[in-house]
């Protein structure tokens, strides 16, 4: 009991939002490092601290009304009309679906459907201690973790004496609505270890190509990219050795793949230009001057000096 007389709630994340914001939240990171993209780790950053601030930190009852607290501003629900509160049950969450809000990232909040209670408000992040609050204009799901306080404080004088409905044992552990957030989150893992092994552990070899008089086409399965004949200056394309040339040494991934195996996409070389960078864990590389505007190119071929002649006779043309 506060000192104006409310009543403060606290509300705790169960195991599975603590499992599924903790996987995304990884999966994120993975994502991020995988691709060094500013715009992907914005987006990344906003989903995560949005769905933070937006998820209830618990419950204040005070003046007939219900105020969820949330770091971003705090939702109000209003006591008038309450006709029933009581313990959800598996029966509730049947059938449900997500029309607006979240679905287990820092809690399950916003708009809900379900097949017992239609259309309903969700400000719940515990399923376990989940209460039903049913209103003249609306239907609402809260979790405090002190279920039964909560449902004493809400409850309108006429029903005081009406028990509580049972808590089914397991009731959000049994039925389609308790499975489905367990496969989302078998799910998530399992996309984040397979993504983080992915990361790790990718490697193709060396990235195949198609020379025609006019381009070359390398076939990167993530960054491919044509090169026109006439934007090289084909008169000095020539081998270079990234362990001992201090120009044209990868320093840094602007957009791109990078892993202990294998690296394409653009990355920036020491002497400050961003080239497209073919390369598996050779360190000699054919270099593709540019001419104009044009990038360079370094790519890592089974035959270098093959790969030089082949280049220039094709292009004999444009030379």
């Amino acid at each position: 009991m506060l000192a104006n007389g409310s009543q403060y709630f606290s509300a705790s994340y169960d195991l599975t939002t603590k499992i599924i914001s903790t996987a995304a939240c990884v999966v994120f990171g993975l994502i991020f490092l995988a691709t060094m993209n500013t715009i992907v780790a914005v987006v990344c950053a906003a989903v995560i601290v949005v769905s933070y601030a937006y998820s209830p930190r618990g419950y204040t009852i005070s003046n007939g009304r219900v105020a969820v607290k949330r770091l971003l501003g705090n939702a109000d629900v209003p006591l008038d009309g309450v006709r029933e509160v009581r313990r959800a049950t598996a029966d509730d969450f049947m059938g449900g679906i997500r029309l607006f809000g979240d679905g287990g990232l820092f809690g399950y909040y916003g708009l809900f459907r379900t097949s017992k209670l239609g259309k309903c408000t969700w400000y719940v992040t515990n399923r376990s201690n989940a209460v039903v609050m049913v209103t003249s204009a609306k239907t609402y799901i809260f979790s405090p973790d002190d279920a039964d306080g909560f449902i004493a404080a809400v409850r309108p004088p006429l029903v005081s004496g009406t028990q509580p409905a049972e808590v089914l044992g397991g009731s959000l552990s049994s039925g389609l609505a308790s499975q489905m957030p367990k496969l989302i989150v078998a799910l998530i893992v399992i996309a984040g270890i397979a993504f983080a092994l992915f990361s790790i552990f990718y490697s193709p070899g060396l990235p195949s190509y198609t020379i025609t008089p006019d381009s070359l086409t390398i076939h990167d399965h993530f960054y491919p990219v044509t090169v026109k004949a006439a934007d090289v200056d084909i008169a000095h394309i020539r081998i270079v050795d990234i362990d001992t040339d201090p120009d044209w040494r990868p320093t840094a991934r602007t957009n791109g793949f990078a892993n202990a195996r294998y690296h394409s996409g653009w990355f920036r070389v020491a002497n400050g230009q961003t080239v497209h960078l073919y390369r598996a864990d050779g360190r000699l590389l054919v270099l593709l001057p540019p001419l104009g505007k044009a990038q360079a190119v370094l790519l890592e071929t089974a035959d270098p000096q093959k790969f030089v002649d082949e280049l220039r006779q094709k292009w004999s043309a444009h030379s």
